[in-house]
């Protein structure tokens, strides 16, 4: 399950997430509606602990996401602008993720 209790977050004095809280059910499929601005990145940023909260909890299965690779292993997270080694080939590319990741499949 994942979790979402109270979250808030600034950025520069802007209040870009204020006491928001989710709950998603194991197996369950979420879509996020809402205007530029409104805070749909901000939060999934922090749903896979690229952003630290200021105040309130995110949690994954019972545990904490920010700084907890553990958690992080087992989430995938495709931002809007991708972003990649441009002078890599995808061989080159691919074994630079292989060392950052332990669980790195070259069958998959």
């Amino acid at each position: 399950m994942i979790e979402v209790r109270d979250l808030t977050k600034r950025f520069s004095g802007h209040e870009a997430l204020k006491g928001v809280s989710i709950e998603v059910a194991r197996g369950s499929v979420y879509g996020l509606l809402g205007p530029n601005g409104a805070g749909k990145t901000t939060l999934i940023k922090h749903l896979v602990g690229v952003y630290r909260q200021d105040a309130g909890t995110v949690t994954v299965a019972g545990r904490p996401v920010y700084e907890n690779p553990d958690v992080k292993a087992i989430i995938v997270y495709i931002p809007d602008e991708l972003y990649f080694f441009s002078p890599y080939s995808v061989e080159e590319a691919a074994r630079f993720y292989a060392d950052l990741y332990p669980s790195w499949s070259w069958k998959r």
